[in-house]
């Protein structure tokens, strides 16, 4: 079976980054890693810091909304487009957990930056990501968030956003699969 494919553009009014979601299961299939004095990858109450993507160039992000199925990617140049202008619009501030809406605090993102071969080509334990990738990084203050990233219900990042969508092409499951894996296992 095909699904479509939808290109993400910001092209048009109010559109980009509403909120930041701290989720269990990433849609970009993808966690944080969480730092600590001893172990690069486990969560310290020491440090009590998150990071990871939250956008990956050209990674085909499946979807099923009421029984309609297709896929959503966003280029490298629409990353740095959203990324510019959540900076912009101070929207990196607005933080819920799994897309509850409600907004908390104590957790500042204090990191976002998106891999570019002039500036960062790469980034440990996410080497084989594409140019373009967007990265968060936050301080957690909040002990509730600290307790949900240390039982795993916190492993990694979502966007709430809005895009305008501009259909693309289709593609059957295993082509899809297919450029996931390409899409994880090259630089």
């Amino acid at each position: 079976m095909e699904i479509p494919v939808y290109d993400l553009t910001l092209e048009g009014e109010g559109l980009g980054l509403q909120i930041m979601s701290m989720v269990g299961a990433p849609a970009i299939m993808l966690n944080c890693v969480k730092f600590s004095e001893a172990e690069n990858i486990k969560f310290s109450m020491v440090e009590n810091y998150i990071f990871g993507p939250a956008l990956v160039p050209n990674l085909p992000i499946y979807r099923n909304i009421n029984g309609k199925e297709f896929y959503l990617r966003a280029s490298s140049e629409v990353i740095a487009e959203f990324h510019l202008k959540a900076c912009k619009d101070n929207a990196y501030k607005n933080i819920d957990f799994n897309h509850n809406q409600n907004l908390f605090s104590g957790v500042t993102i204090d990191t976002m930056f998106r891999t570019h071969p002039n500036i960062i080509s790469s980034v440990p334990k996410y080497e084989d990501l594409p140019l373009g990738t967007l990265f968060i990084g936050a301080k957690v203050e909040n002990q509730e968030i600290v307790d949900k990233i240390n039982s795993g219900e916190i492993n990694g990042w979502s966007i709430d956003a809005m895009f305008k969508f501009e259909p693309s092409e289709t593609l059957t499951d295993s082509e899809a699969q297919a450029v996931i894996e390409e899409i994880f296992n090259n630089k």
